[in-house]
């Protein structure tokens, strides 16, 4: 058997990993990640947007960008401090995070693996989309997503990539919508 490394390949690997994770912490620490997840989201960008106006164009600052062997110049170290700062975020929150996440009232098993598992992988698409994103030298905030040179030939050879790039928005917003269902659902149980 002749296993060959491709983007498709550590796509699927990173949705098992996410997804097991998942179900090794269970429903309520899932809905805490995918908190997190927002609120890293919408730092990492703000602040790589934000580190980008204030430094990025600056005559020292690409001089230093080209000398650390960045190719991308500045745009690519944005990219790059984008996705350091969402997954050290993320991280944080999960350990650190001073916020609480209720179990729901007693409920059919069935249900509730059912719910896990859509939380799974819309916990794994949201995290894994939102890199996609930061990693093409986008944003969610500036809506900035067309297909950068640098990233246009991951872009080519996998359609997982090109699926979860081209469809960031619903991985965004369908782990946001599924969250405020539940939560619906679950307090319209208990009253």
């Amino acid at each position: 058997m002749d296993l060959q490394l491709s983007w498709d390949l550590f796509i699927i690997v990173f949705f098992a990993i996410v997804t097991a994770y998942s179900f090794i912490i269970g429903r309520k620490e899932t809905l805490k990640v995918i908190i997190a997840t927002y609120i890293a989201t919408l730092t990492a960008d703000g602040l790589g947007n934000l580190w980008g106006n204030l430094v990025g164009d600056t005559e020292f600052f690409n001089k230093l960008v080209n000398f650390l062997g960045f190719d991308g110049g500045a745009d690519q170290f944005s990219s790059i401090l984008k996705v350091l700062v969402f997954i050290g975020i993320i991280v944080m929150l999960a350990i650190f995070g001073d916020y609480e996440v209720e179990d729901p009232p007693e409920s059919n098993p069935f249900v509730n693996l059912l719910q896990l598992s859509a939380l799974s992988l819309l916990s794994g698409g949201l995290i894994l989309s939102t890199i996609i994103v930061f990693a093409n030298g986008g944003s969610l905030i500036s809506g900035g997503t067309e297909i950068t040179e640098g990233f246009q030939l991951i872009y080519e050879e996998s359609r997982f990539v090109r699926g979860l790039l081209d469809w960031h928005d619903i991985w965004f917003a369908l782990p946001g919508v599924i969250f405020v269902i539940i939560s619906m659902l679950q307090r319209n149980k208990s009253e």
